[in-house]
């Protein structure tokens, strides 16, 4: 009886056998978890739209065997390089063991100085392949498995992708008011759809907001000017979502990142080539003080604003030398980790510039602008 228990069990719960369940951080929009490397710990991007990647820093403390493939890769911003691949023997992400990963080593320091946090890699598509990788982002895991996902809700929906050649990286297609697009499945993206302009220009209506500044980082760039934000009409195949957030990105390719995962338990099927979509209840928000802040010759400036009569009166590059009681007149990394703290912390913050000039700014869901 007991046998016949235990057979019933796993014919039930196909996806929990054998599975590896790994908590992350959610930094940003980025899911940071921890990876051994021989014997020592490392924070590692989990990132589906890349290739592997290690810190350069740590090539000297890695035994990895150099083999004859160059990798010519593309980032976010359409910027191309080209890296020598390595083979390391195995990486330990909690219980599981990747073995034979295929990797590059590059300087990353800026996603540690953006993350508020050391980061020595990015753990790319290549590592995720025959396996089912489930992405909780409420209870903030990672589930692993070799078994394919069969449990499905009334709202599932189903993305059937194709695999990047030598990367793994997942892609798929993507109708956004009637205009069938190819898209990225993007955990290392922070936005919702993010859209090269050429598309987003032939599709946007007549309310939409608009960021200037800063507008994104990645491996080799850096993408500067003004980006768009939008409500449009998205399908899956015959599944319609409803509207979600759409940003537009200056030459970059099309990219479906966390913003919108996190409004669903996602598996991300290797296996069977499958993204299986999940609502979890959540719905699009995207809440914003309309103004980010960088670090620029030891003094904490405006990188990023919102274009809306309520900010016109700041400027970009503008210096600030205090946030609510927190002097920032002379500012380092450590410094603006300080204020991401804050501003993720407060719903209200007085900012003060050189001038002793004072403005009072309130998070919102700034997509209630477009109504």
């Amino acid at each position: 009886m007991k046998i016949n228990a235990l057979i019933l069990l796993l014919l039930l719960c196909p996806f929990s056998f054998k599975a590896t369940v790994i908590p992350f951080e959610l930094i940003e929009g980025k899911i940071i978890l921890n990876v051994k490397i021989k014997n020592d710990q490392h924070n590692f991007l989990f990132d589906t739209g890349a290739f592997t990647i290690i810190s350069s820093e740590l090539k000297d403390q890695i035994n990895a065997k150099k083999s004859n493939i160059i990798f010519e890769g593309t980032d976010a911003n359409n910027a191309k390089s080209k890296m020598d691949v390595f083979t390391i023997s195995n990486l330990k992400v909690s219980d599981l063991t990747i073995k034979n990963v295929n990797f590059s080593f590059a300087d990353i320091s800026w996603i540690s100085s953006r993350a508020c946090k050391k980061i020595s890699g990015i753990l790319g598509a290549n590592t995720m392949k025959d396996k089912v990788w489930q992405i909780n982002f409420k209870n903030k895991t990672l589930t692993v498995s070799d078994k394919t996902d069969n449990n499905l809700s009334s709202g599932s929906v189903i993305i059937p992708f194709t695999e990047g050649d030598f990367t793994s990286v997942p892609k798929i297609e993507v109708n956004i008011r009637g205009q069938m697009l190819n898209y990225v499945f993007d955990t290392g993206s922070g936005m919702g759809f993010s859209m090269n302009q050429q598309s987003y220009n032939k599709l946007k209506g007549r309310d939409f907001l608009t960021f200037e500044g800063l507008l994104a980082q990645s491996l080799n760039s850096i993408s500067k000017g003004e980006r768009q934000i939008d409500m449009m009409e998205v399908q899956f195949g015959d599944v319609n979502v409803g509207n979600q957030i759409i940003d537009s990105s200056l030459e970059g390719i099309n990219l479906l990142g966390t913003k919108f995962m996190e409004n669903y338990l996602v598996v991300i099927d290797f296996i069977n080539k499958k993204i299986i979509l999940n609502p979890n209840g959540n719905k699009p928000e995207y809440n914003s003080f309309g103004v980010s802040f960088v670090v620029s010759n030891d003094s904490l400036i405006i990188v990023n604003k919102l274009l809306i009569p309520q900010l016109s009166e700041l400027k970009l590059s503008e210096k600030i030398i205090k946030i609510n009681t927190l002097d920032v007149s002379k500012a380092n990394d450590d410094v603006l980790c300080e204020v991401k703290k804050l501003l993720d912390e407060v719903k209200i913050i007085t900012i003060e510039n050189e001038s002793h000039q004072k403005f009072t700014l309130e998070k919102k869901d700034i997509l209630k602008l477009l109504n």
